[in-house]
């Protein structure tokens, strides 16, 4: 098996196994998480590397809940009951696993900011939480939440701070509407507030 390491090479081989709708959202954060990296300089992780997460991220978010769940039992992957009641939250812990084991993309960095990009996560450096950030604010999202046009101006200025501006904003969402918060997300909102 070859080993990716170029996101352009990734999108190729990704493209025919997901649905177009899904590689327009993935170009989208792609083209964000790549200038917000010319916005910023983040140390030790490559623009390359960002890419490379930016693209993989949603390799399986097209598998309906079902077969998500059962790929995260077969794998032997701890589900959290948030994840048992909505098993889309397990695409990226399993795109993070598909990614390293069918793809040979096996980048720690990038497998865990995959792994964590619906929730993130508290350890998560500036490179993850702009990967992150460019995932939940691509164009079409804030033009079905205009709330979320706050988070992308933040992340002009700081990746770290747009984070948490969405975690506060998505938790608040969800708490009016009676969504289980996932433990995780929880978590990331503490250590980004501290």
């Amino acid at each position: 098996m070859m080993s990716i390491s170029d996101q352009r090479e990734l999108r190729a081989r990704m493209t025919p196994l997901i649905p177009p709708g899904l590689t327009e959202h993935i170009d989208r954060v792609v083209t964000l998480a790549a200038a917000l990296a010319e916005r910023h300089a983040f140390d030790g992780v490559t623009t390359e590397r960002l890419l490379l997460a930016a693209q993989g991220h949603d390799l399986l978010r097209a598998l309906e809940p079902a077969e998500l769940l059962a790929r995260a039992v077969n794998s032997g992957l701890e589900v959290d009951p948030v994840e048992r009641a909505a098993p889309v939250l397990l695409h990226g812990p399993l795109a993070a696993e598909e990614l390293c084991a069918e793809f040979g993309l096996c980048d720690l960095w990038v497998l865990h900011a995959v792994r964590w990009h619906t929730s993130g996560h508290p350890d998560f450096d500036d490179a993850a939480w702009a990967f992150f950030i460019a995932d939940k604010v691509e164009p079409w999202k804030v033009e079905q939440w205009p709330a979320l046009q706050s988070v992308l101006d933040a992340a002009w200025d700081s990746p770290v701070q747009a984070a948490l501006r969405y975690l506060e904003l998505n938790i608040e969402r969800g708490e009016s509407r009676g969504w289980q918060q996932h433990p995780m997300a929880l978590s990331a909102r503490r250590a980004l507030s501290d």
